[in-house]
């Protein structure tokens, strides 16, 4: 349940009263410790250290995570329902999804602001993950396996209608948000490209970009449908140090769209060019292989749907060949 006002806003206002009730153990200190700082965030993250009474049990660590106190961004939040829509996914949506996610101990959201508050475990994560550098194939692979149980658990339901805080992509707020960033992005994209690289082609698909995205959100959300993150890159996803395991953070952005957005999102924007290129297609097979484990029987044809552009036959023959390989006995098509 999603708290009102009041409430900390900021993590001066925390206090040692407010921790108990929230964590439901009684904290006599704390200590924060601020992260994030630098990555362009919506919201300002600071990690709590609890000290309990009488060795009370209790987590060592929670992130306590509020909105980002620049009217920009109240004013954008507002007008979108980003902040209200990530409470209400760990509210609503993440207690009955598979997907991993850190666990939640609190919520409160001020409508009239935007200003929130969350509470969440603190997820241990590898510090070297870069964005820019790209995550690898192998840790691909994991999120693309816990974006199928997200997936799968929400595929073309009847439910997302009656969820009406969640988006489509063809959302008023959506399209003219995103043909505003295009169209604001790409003359600094181009001054930052060498001029070599600047051939008629890239100009003009450069200077169309913004109707192009508009069209394309259009198109996209007449498709079938789940429940899509929206925003699946390395910044927003946790790997554990120490075992194969992700945890999906930033819920901001989740919305109602085909399944394709999320994976074509995933590939390109969080695996080098080359590394694309050389396990695109496995790595949907992948996806197709996850699907099919979480109760969704769905072939290729149909996850390519707002993936690959109509003209792309060749990589479709080239998925399609690897999802026609002979069975075996870890395969869940084929099992008995």
């Amino acid at each position: 349940m999603i708290g009102t006002p009041p409430f900390p806003t900021a993590p001066d206002q925390l206090t040692a009263s407010f921790l108990s009730a929230a964590l439901g153990t009684p904290v006599r200190t704390f200590s924060t410790t601020t992260i994030g700082v630098g990555r362009g965030m919506l919201g300002d993250l600071v990690i709590v250290e609890p000290t309990y009474d009488d060795h009370a049990p209790g987590p060592e660590r929670v992130v306590a995570k509020f909105a980002a106190d620049r009217e920009g961004s109240l004013a954008s939040a507002r007008r979108s329902g980003s902040h209200a829509r990530e409470l209400r996914f760990y509210d609503e949506i993440a207690p009955v999804t598979a997907a991993r996610v850190p666990r939640t101990y609190g919520a409160w959201y001020d409508p009239e602001t935007a200003k929130f508050l969350l509470l969440q475990d603190a997820v241990e994560a590898d510090p070297g993950v870069d964005q820019l550098l790209g995550i690898g194939p192998e840790r691909v692979r994991l999120v693309i396996r816990e974006t199928a149980k997200l997936h799968a658990r929400w595929w073309r339901s009847d439910r997302l209608a009656e969820l009406e805080w969640l988006p489509r992509l063809d959302s008023v707020a959506r399209r003219s948000n995103l043909a505003a960033i295009a169209a604001a992005g790409w003359p600094l994209l181009r001054d930052l490209l060498d001029p070599a690289d600047l051939v008629p082609a890239v100009v003009a698909l450069g200077d169309s970009l913004a109707e192009r995205i508009d069209a394309a959100l259009v198109e996209l959300a007449g498709l079938p449908a789940t429940l899509v993150h929206s925003d699946l890159r390395a910044d927003n996803l946790l790997f554990d140090p120490s075992a194969p395991v992700v945890t999906i953070v930033d819920w901001q952005g989740a919305g109602i769209g085909p399944p394709s957005w999320d994976l074509a999102y995933l590939l390109s924007q969080s695996l080098t060019a080359e590394d694309r290129r050389a396990h695109e297609a496995d790595l949907i097979d992948e996806y197709r292989r996850a699907l099919c484990e979480a109760g969704v029987d769905v072939g290729l044809d149909e996850i390519l749907v707002g993936y690959a552009p109509r003209w792309c036959s060749a990589f479709s023959s080239r998925a399609a060949s690897r999802s026609s390989r002979p069975p075996t006995p870890s395969d869940p098509d084929h099992s008995p």
